[in-house]
């Protein structure tokens, strides 16, 4: 039974694992540097330093092979790797262990350029998944306001398009950012909790995205399950999912960006009827039923 097994985890991406620990397993987490989660880390791990007895084992970038390597000395329990996006070849950091038979990814343009780089496992596509009654659409009066939401902005820049959102930022004198790290930006509104951040995007009347190199940034299915009306870089196949001018505007470089948002915040109309839209492409495609069970079929995957 999932619900029964016990996973060692590690808090690497607080953003991506929020989902990850409503899957069902209970979860023993730490921080990299060994210490347990704080308060504000969701609450959902259970944290242990001791040398227990686990059935699973996640391995995930930035993670010292040191760290479980040394819960495989009592038992040599399989383990899953997660891989975020990455470019040509998997992150050089993320030395995956040959005992790991299992690699999840979260796109699947990367996991199809670059799963030949490691033969012999066992590769699934799972993009993020969001729970339709967390994150939902209110009728509330909108402020007319541009939101993105991205930390450590500037730092992570030339994957995050920060260039092209400050172009926006500066032509539009309405753009706002939440996200830590952003502390340095006049555009910064600050971190918020989980729990708010649907009462966030719902305040807002465009969700502008300009990332490069992220396959799903959460926070942009967040907004398209809130049923926001998004502006959003087309990349890493997303309009797989998402249709031009139906549940998103695509936008790929500063001028188009600053453009597409223009004309959504002069048409309340089509802004309303994007968001409407996007709100059930999210529920079709990210939504947090599918990804608890294709998890479910990795664990019992990687149990064999």
């Amino acid at each position: 039974m999932i619900d029964k097994l016990k996973i060692m985890d590690w808090l690497v991406h607080g953003g991506h694992q929020y989902e990850f620990f409503k899957t069902g397993p209970q979860f023993y987490c730490s921080k990299l540097n060994g210490d347990p989660p704080a308060e504000g880390d969701f609450g959902r791990p259970i944290f242990s330093s001791s040398r227990g007895i686990y059935d699973l084992i996640m391995i995930r970038a930035g993670v010292s092979p040191k760290r479980y390597n040394k819960f495989r000395e009592i038992r040599k329990i399989p383990g899953i790797a997660t891989i975020q996006t990455v470019g040509r070849h998997p992150d050089s950091s993320f030395s995956l262990p040959m005992w790991v038979k299992c690699v999840v990814w979260n796109s699947k343009v990367c996991m199809d350029n670059n799963y030949k780089n490691l033969p012999g496992r066992h590769h699934f596509y799972i993009p993020h998944g969001f729970d339709p009654v967390e994150f939902k659409k209110k009728n509330i009066d909108k402020n007319g306001r541009v939101l993105t939401v991205a930390s450590v902005f500037r730092r992570r820049g030339s994957k995050l398009g920060f260039a092209d959102w400050q172009h926006v930022s500066n032509t539009l004198k309405n753009c706002d950012l939440a996200g830590h790290g952003d502390e340095d930006l006049n555009e910064s509104i600050g971190t918020f909790p989980m729990p708010k951040l649907c009462n966030l995007y719902n305040r807002y009347s465009v969700f502008l995205n300009t990332t490069t190199r992220s396959a799903m940034p959460r926070s942009r299915g967040e907004a398209l399950m809130c049923g926001m009306a998004v502006v959003t870089t087309n990349n890493y196949g997303i309009n797989q999912y998402l249709k031009d001018g139906h549940d998103c505007f695509f936008a790929d470089n500063k001028e188009d960006m600053v453009k597409k948002v223009n004309l959504l915040l002069n048409n309340k109309d089509l802004s309303l009827e994007l968001g409407n839209n996007a709100r059930e492409t999210a529920r079709k495609y990210f939504n947090i039923n599918t990804y608890i069970s294709r998890w479910e079929e990795v664990f019992e995957r990687a149990l064999r």
